[in-house]
């Protein structure tokens, strides 16, 4: 009868905590692990979802904590303020976003050195979602126990994506493209990527162009990273008036060094060969050094050589810009320039304000433009055509840059988050008429503005991922301000939505729409007059669209 009353008296003076975890389809997760967490005590309990994404922890001392949901493949999610009562069952759900999500199909912004995206942003993670240093909590400063050791499933998972579009240069017509990624036991990741697209070469019959990527993750024992990528992408479109197309195989590779939970040092080399009439070799090296001072403050210096690869991050792009500007004999120009940046960034409650200063030196000034010339045109304007999208890249002078940055990011939910930045710094601005065969004695670098706002997330109820930014700058600039800390494709109106398409029977699970558009108004456009007389259109970012459907499995 003792016996019994304790355990009464337990009951009555404990709490239980239970809930389901799913991802953002509604599918429940099996083998999520559940941290009940407080800053003073770390880790206070632990549970393991069952195949029905089930958890359940009983008999917890009431009060209030942090609940963290970790599983192999997933973004870890932390919920705080969760508040516990003296017997009472409290119902916590979990929502969990997929890390394949963000395979960027749908381009994503650039990580920015300065863009702490939430609470896990001294969280590296590999493709395991492995945490290998430790999040501080704001308020105590105690460090909540890492997940760095737990064990991982073997998961795979798969994309099929068709897609067609027009305006994007070097990927036009219409695609398909298939995704693999897989996640091995001890936390390692590969990846595998394929796009076959229909082009015009300006011939009857439309001629396949060829995008290869493979990449591979491996932890270090010492704590952090190395990540291997190959990519080999063939484009018989793309052509300067007497190449046969265009080709460009790279070799990246990067590691990471965590030194405890204050520094990381990322290091890494992009080895380029590009072939348009002649074939050109580089190497493109970066270094990226982060400390935290404090619990809510982030320095960081970064140097890099090339825009395509100034972080381990980076390597996330699975599809990646092309950038081509021959010289006179048909070889592509070096790329390779210098970027200098030190950034600080602190978090202040739901926002983070960040501030940075850069050096950049560019080799040229890589300026996009629509409208169709001739072969011969084409060898004199030093210019490369895609006659798929009607667009074109031709080369502007080189220049020297120095600028200052700062943004707000605010927080609206756990997955949706506001942007304001502002940035000063050097671009190239036309001061009267162009002529495409001299474009140096139109275009001059000049201190100039650049100001923009976004909404950048998921919106979890309906399913919806999503990026939607106005980015100005001056009218009469052609390229843009800050060049190595923003997306190639960013200009005046852009948007990217994926919609998960809910028709029950009608349609297969886990089917997107996905729509993307950039410059949509077709804001920032000057005439510039070609070597054949026609009158041609330049643009910071010519207007593009594309849209398709995605399969995940």
């Amino acid at each position: 009868m003792v016996a019994g009353s304790g355990q009464l008296f337990a009951l009555q003076t404990s709490a239980i905590i239970s809930g389901t975890v799913r991802d953002v389809r509604g599918t429940p997760q099996m083998g999520a692990l559940i941290e009940l967490m407080r800053a003073e005590d770390g880790t206070i309990a632990t549970a393991v979802s069952d195949d029905h994404g089930r958890y359940i922890m009983a008999t917890v001392t009431p009060g209030r904590y942090q609940l963290r949901a970790t599983a192999a493949f997933f973004i870890p999610l932390l919920r705080n303020d969760v508040r516990l009562r003296a017997g009472v069952q409290s119902i916590v759900n979990l929502t969990m976003n997929n890390l394949f999500d963000a395979d960027n199909w749908l381009p994503a912004q650039r990580r920015r050195a300065d863009e702490p995206v939430d609470d896990w942003k001294w969280t590296l993670r590999s493709a395991a979602n492995r945490p290998l240093l430790r999040l501080v909590d704001p308020e105590s400063g105690a460090p909540i126990s890492s997940s760095a050791d737990q064990p991982h499933r073997v998961s795979s998972q798969g994309r099929i994506m068709l897609t067609s579009g027009d305006g994007v240069f070097g990927d036009g017509g219409l695609h398909q493209a298939f995704v693999l990624d897989r996640t091995m036991e001890d936390g390692d990741g590969a990846v595998l990527r394929a796009d076959v697209g229909d082009v015009q070469t300006g011939g009857d019959t439309p001629q396949p162009s060829i995008a290869l990527i493979t990449g591979y993750e491996r932890r270090s024992p010492l704590g952090g990273s190395t990540r291997l990528v190959s990519s080999f992408q063939s484009h018989p479109e793309l052509t300067d008036g007497g190449s046969g197309g265009f080709q460009v195989l790279r070799l990246a590779s990067t590691q990471q060094f965590a030194l405890g939970d204050m520094f990381l040092i990322d290091a890494g080399t992009l080895m380029e060969a590009e072939h348009l009439e002649e074939t050109r070799l580089e190497a493109e090296p970066f270094i990226r050094f982060t400390a935290r001072p404090g619990n809510d403050v982030v320095v960081e210096y970064r140097y890099a050589s090339s825009r395509e690869l100034q972080s381990s991050d980076g390597l996330d792009q699975l599809k990646p810009a092309l950038f081509v500007v021959p010289d006179a004999n048909g070889k592509p120009l070096s790329d390779r320039g210098m970027h200098q940046q030190l950034s600080v960034s602190r978090k202040l409650g739901s926002r983070v304000i960040s501030a940075s200063a850069y050096i950049d030196r560019l080799p040229y000034g890589a300026i996009g433009g629509s409208g169709l010339m001739s072969a011969s045109s084409l060898q004199l304007a030093n210019a490369v055509a895609d006659p798929t999208t009607g667009t074109f890249q031709v080369g502007g002078p080189g220049y020297a840059a120095r600028g200052l940055s700062v943004s707000l990011m605010q927080t609206l939910t756990p997955a949706l988050s506001a942007w304001v930045e502002y940035d000063l710094g050097t671009a190239l601005r036309s001061g009267g008429d162009l002529v495409m065969t001299n474009l140096a004695a139109g275009l001059t670098p000049q201190t100039t503005a650049a100001a923009s706002v976004a909404l950048r997330g998921r919106i979890v109820r309906t399913g919806t991922s999503l990026k939607a930014e106005y980015r100005w700058q001056p009218a009469n600039t052609l390229t843009q301000v800050n060049a190595y800390n923003v997306m190639p494709e960013e200009a005046y109106v852009t948007f990217y939505v994926r919609q998960r398409l809910w028709s029950g029977s009608m349609l297969p699970q886990g089917l997107d729409a996905v729509v993307e558009a950039t410059n949509l108004l077709e804001q920032g456009y000057q005439p510039v007059l070609a070597p054949d007389g026609q009158t041609l259109i330049l643009a910071q970012v010519p207007r593009a669209i594309q849209g398709g459907l995605s399969f995940n499995f």
